[in-house]
C-alpha cells in the first residue's frame, strides 16, 4: 500500500520495535524515539518531548 508510517516508541522498546519491523519485512521502518517513560512526566518536559517527536516523524515521512 505504500502508506507513510513512523513508529513512535520509548527508548526502552527500541530493540522490540526493530525486531518487529524486521519480522514484518520492513527493516527500514522509521522510528520516532523518546526517553522512557512517557507517563508521569512534568508538563514542561512534555513540550520538548513532543517537539522531538514531531521533528523525527517529519524526517521519517521524508525518508531522511
Amino acid at each position: 500500500m505504500n502508506v507513510p508510517t513512523v513508529t513512535i516508541c520509548s527508548d526502552r522498546f527500541l530493540i522490540l520495535a526493530d525486531s518487529e519491523s524486521k519480522s514484518l519485512g520492513m527493516p527500514d521502518l522509521p522510528v520516532a524515539l523518546g526517553k522512557h517513560p512517557f507517563g508521569g512526566i512534568d508538563e514542561n518536559v512534555i513540550d520538548g518531548l513532543i517537539d522531538g517527536f514531531v521533528t523525527q516523524i517529519i524526517s521519517g515521512f521524508r525518508g531522511v
